[in-house]
């Protein structure tokens, strides 16, 4: 019993100690992708390796069009 105890708590921390860390990683990871100006979005298109910008409703985008259209 002591044992599943320990593996519990062992087990806890470990997903206390992810949770943590992936927070992190997302702040890192994290820009801003949509603009209120075309001119905005264009400037930026360079951090996402490529140019233009498109329109996603009343905001703008980097990039001519979705990546994954291309």
């Amino acid at each position: 019993m002591k044992r599943f105890l320990s593996f519990l708590s062992f087990l806890y921390m470990m997903i206390l100690t992810l949770g943590c860390s992936n927070k992190q990683a997302e702040k890192q990871i994290k820009m801003p992708m949509l603009f209120d100006t075309k001119e905005q979005a264009e400037k930026e298109a360079h951090k996402f390796d490529c140019e233009g910008a498109h329109q996603m409703g009343d905001k703008w985008m980097p990039c001519n069009m979705h990546k994954h259209n291309q």
